[in-house]
């Protein structure tokens, strides 16, 4: 299905250039968390189960979706607005350790929110899904990085430079209203239908 049956009808303009004071800001708060996310490491507690108890990690994010097994955020240090963080809340290495269930949700949520991203944000051309978890303490989550029209494919977008959140709040609602929308067009098409048997229930 394509996602631009889903765009919304007024999308949102992201900007794209931070002053000089935000990303002074950006720099001292990324070097604070760094240190602090690193003492977590060198302790070996994992600091994205600290962030999701204690909220004391991270500081303030920009939330699109808290659900009972699923967090989705901007990322903190986006390489492109809209750059999106979906964390995966039971502890696991990478998604090699998921049973089927969990990996149909977690991939569900992602293809969502993928969709949402593209449908919301203006000029968004394709969506990148990547996940590198890797060393010593680890914490599955998922990166969705969009790809704007105009720019090079590829792996390059990887090492695009990274940068503050630039409107998070009006950023984070364009995308979170498309993607509540998605979810529950999605529960409708799942809902069964009244006086209709399955297949399975006939052949019974």
């Amino acid at each position: 299905m394509s996602a631009d049956l889903f765009a919304a009808a007024d999308q949102y303009v992201p900007r794209t250039e931070a002053s000089a004071a935000e990303r002074a800001e950006w720099a001292q708060r990324r070097a604070a968390i760094g240190e602090r996310v690193a003492a977590l490491t060198g302790q070996g507690i994992c600091y994205q189960c600290r962030e999701l108890a204690e909220g004391d990690v991270l500081g303030p994010q920009y939330l699109i979706a808290d659900e009972e097994d699923i967090r989705v955020v901007l990322a903190s240090d986006p390489r492109v607005p809209g750059h999106t963080i979906v964390v995966w809340k039971p502890h696991a290495h990478d998604f090699t350790e998921l049973d089927d269930q969990a990996t149909t949700r977690l991939f569900t949520v992602c293809r969502d929110v993928a969709r949402a991203l593209r449908g919301a944000l203006a000029g968004v051309d394709r969506v990148y899904q990547v996940t590198m978890c890797d060393g010593p303490v680890n914490h599955l989550h998922v990166q969705l990085i969009p790809r704007y029209a105009g720019t090079p494919i590829g792996s390059r977008r990887l090492l695009d430079a990274r940068g503050p959140v630039l409107d998070g709040d009006d950023l984070a609602a364009a995308v979170r209203a498309l993607y509540a929308g998605l979810r529950a067009f999605s529960a409708v098409r799942m809902r069964p239908r009244r006086g209709r048997r399955s297949l399975l229930d006939q052949l019974a």
